[in-house]
């Protein structure tokens, strides 16, 4: 339980993963200033690799600049995704890397004719359109929401956690009032929301730690004005205080 973990920073190590934690910091700058290697293209380079391992053929599948030889037997978000009309729909998948969920499900999105959208940090746009050109991927890279002009689905997905100003994002995306919302991989608990700084030892080839929310679950959802939840869900793939939603617009929501 997070009540139980956020007393310490070091209540939230978990060795079965790169998830390790020091904090909590009073403000976003305060975790700026002891974070390093931010803007590395470690994270880059890693991610792209594991892509590129998947585009070839070499692996089945991509997670976090991971490969693994087989698709995982549980996908909940995919499997959420599979309960709703998807057919010739735009979806955004916000922070979604260079697209491993399209590239990892490529058979079930392009059978849907999905208009699948990526809205990523510019290394990761450049790099995106790079890989569709050389693998002709149906998938439309962006590196500003003002450069998109509708949206019907949105994944968030391990992405809002990262953003300072995460509030301000969520209205953005709203104001595009998309009929689903899908949250994904997002830590979050009972107490004060904190902030703290995500070390990912070992993870990449050089130290590279960057801030990170874990927010008052309330306090989150409630940010989500003119959407009801229609179900919730603990990650497939991290630990138990990491949380999926989807939120759904309310029919006579403007």
């Amino acid at each position: 339980m997070f009540e139980k973990l956020s007393k310490s920073a070091k209540k939230y190590f978990k060795s079965s993963n790169h998830l390790q934690y020091s904090g909590p910091y009073s403000s976003w700058d305060e975790a700026m200033s002891v974070s390093v290697g931010y803007d590395s293209d470690a994270v880059l380079k890693k991610v792209e690799n594991a892509i590129l391992n998947v585009l070839n053929g070499v692996c089945k599948y991509e997670r976090d600049g991971t490969n693994f030889d087989e698709l995982p037997q549980e996908n909940k978000l995919l499997d959420k995704l599979k309960e709703i009309d998807l057919d010739n729909k735009s979806l955004l998948d916000f922070g979604g890397g260079l697209g491993s969920l399209y590239i990892n499900y490529m058979d079930f999105f392009h059978k849907k004719n999905v208009n699948f959208l990526v809205l990523e940090q510019k290394k990761f746009f450049l790099k995106g359109n790079e890989l569709k050109k050389t693998f002709n991927l149906e998938i439309n890279y962006f590196e500003s929401l003002i450069d998109i002009n509708s949206i019907d689905v949105v994944i968030l997905s391990s992405t809002l956690q990262y953003i300072e100003n995460w509030k301000e994002t969520i209205d953005k995306i709203l104001a595009f009032s998309p009929k689903h919302i899908y949250i994904d991989r997002h830590p979050l608990g009972d107490e004060e929301s904190q902030i703290y700084v995500q070390l990912n030892d070992n993870y990449y080839e050089e130290e590279v730690t960057y801030p990170i929310h874990i927010l008052n679950q309330e306090e989150f959802l409630k940010s989500f004005e003119g959407y009801r939840l229609m179900d919730s869900w603990n990650s497939s793939f991290d630990p138990s205080y990491f949380k999926g939603f989807h939120l759904e617009k309310f029919a006579n929501s403007f």
